[in-house]
Parts: structure tokens; C-alpha cells; sequence
């Protein structure tokens, strides 16, 4: 893992090497690498669009807008019957890949959860997002050894978890809860199903991803949730 490491350093440096070379640049000077560190350590926020009130209303409808689907439930101990739900109406398969920080949930013996990546074998994931976007309806979710990447992507079915208190307003202000944590590897925002027009200009769900998202609403704070750790996002009052 070390020596992976090592050679993609390697290669960014070589990228930024010659990205200062055709640019005819040098060492910085003292002066400009001082208000980069400033600007690093505080950025600012552009001007945001005002959204107006019923914000979690306006993220529903743009969800909607992008065939995204969407259940509110109380209680975070209703998600696997939330799912539960889900899978059969769509007559869905009980096999299910999970976000291993949902591990502690009450999970029915009708489902059957297995906790590791998505494989290609696989129909159906749950994960648990890190945010969801009021102005676009989107979803942020991060990776981690708990939550690969691979669920996001490779099921044809994503079902993504979503607690009120991780809502946020504007995209920029995911960036800003971002910056008190370990940045992660990747960062995923994603709108709605795949989707593609390649094909005689029609639409097409499920084309480079899972053709249904799903997201289930928690109003109960994750931190409520036994055995889950303390939320680091602040509550949105305005939510």
C-alpha cells in the first residue's frame, strides 16, 4: 500500500511540475503562498440564491424532477421496514448490500443484509448519505471502508438514507462541513437515477447506474440512533 502511495505522489508531482514549467513558474514567493494559506484556511462563500421557505418541500420536488423517489419516516428504527416495503413493491430480491454504519439497525428476518463493496452480482444497496442538497435535490455520500463507493454504483437499485439534521440548503455549504472532518477519498454528489439520451434522444434510466433511487427521509437525529456515533453535522433550523 506504501509503495502505491508513494508512486502516485510521484506522479502528481510530476504533474505540477511540468503545470508550473508551461506556466514559467517557480518557487511561490512568501507573499503569495501567504494569501493562498489565508484563503485556504478561510474561504469565502460566493452570494447564495435565496430558496424561500418549505425547503424540505422544494427538495422533494426536485428529486421528483429527476425520477428520484422519496419516504418519510419518523423513526430511524422504521428503516429496514421502510426498505422492507421498498423491495417488495418492486418485487425485488431480499439480498441486500448495506452501509455497515447501519449495521445496528433492527433488521427483519425476511431481509438479508450483508455488510461489505457491491459486486456486480448484487440488486439491491442501502447507504447512508453524508448530506442532501435542498437547492438540486441531490445526495452527497462519501467513501469509506463502512460505505464503499461500489454500493452507490454497481446495484440496479439504490436506496439511500437520509436524516433531516444532515440536510443542507446550498452545495457550498457541504464543502464547509467537509472541511471539519478527514477529507475522504472520494466524494460522490449524485441527482437522481443514471440516466442517458444517447439512444434516439430518449431517455433512459439505468444506463451507467442503478436505474432507481430511493431515498428514505429520517426526521429522528442520527445521534438518537442506539449505538450510532454523535452526529458532526449542527441541526438545520430552517429545515
Amino acid at each position: 500500500m506504501r509503495v502505491i502511495y508513494n508512486l502516485m505522489n510521484q506522479a502528481r508531482n510530476t504533474i505540477f511540475n511540468n503545470i508550473h514549467k508551461s506556466l514559467g513558474r517557480n518557487e511561490l514567493d512568501e507573499d503569495t503562498l501567504k494569501t493562498l494559506k489565508e484563503r485556504l484556511a478561510n474561504p469565502k462563500v460566493h452570494e447564495l440564491p435565496y430558496l424561500g421557505t418549505g425547503l424540505i418541500d422544494r427538495f422533494i420536488n426536485q428529486l421528483k424532477k429527476v425520477a428520484g423517489t422519496l419516504e418519510s419516516i419518523p423513526n430511524a428504527k422504521d428503516i429496514p421496514f421502510a426498505v422492507l416495503e421498498f423491495l417488495q413493491k418492486h418485487n425485488l430480491p431480499q439480498e441486500i448490500v448495506v452501509d455497515t454504519r447501519l449495521k445496528e439497525l433492527p433488521w427483519p428476518n425476511q431481509l438479508r443484509p450483508v455488510y461489505r463493496a457491491a459486486e456486480a452480482k448484487d440488486v439491491v444497496s442501502v447507504s447512508k448519505a453524508f448530506a442532501g442538497i435542498v437547492e438540486t435535490g441531490s445526495l452527497v455520500l462519501l467513501s469509506s471502508p463502512d460505505s464503499p463507493t461500489t454500493l452507490n454504483f454497481l446495484p440496479d437499485n439504490h436506496i439511500v438514507v437520509l436524516y433531516k439534521d444532515d440536510m443542507v440548503t446550498h452545495i457550498e455549504k457541504v464543502w464547509t462541513r467537509l472541511r471539519t472532518r478527514p477529507m475522504p477519498r472520494t466524494v460522490n454528489i449524485i441527482t437522481g437515477p443514471s440516466r442517458t439520451a444517447d439512444i434516439e434522444q430518449t431517455i433512459q434510466l439505468g444506463a451507467h447506474g442503478p436505474r432507481r433511487l430511493h431515498i428514505i427521509f429520517v426526521k429522528q437525529p442520527w445521534y438518537l440512533l442506539d449505538g450510532a456515533k454523535t452526529s458532526v453535522n449542527p441541526p438545520i433550523s430552517a429545515l
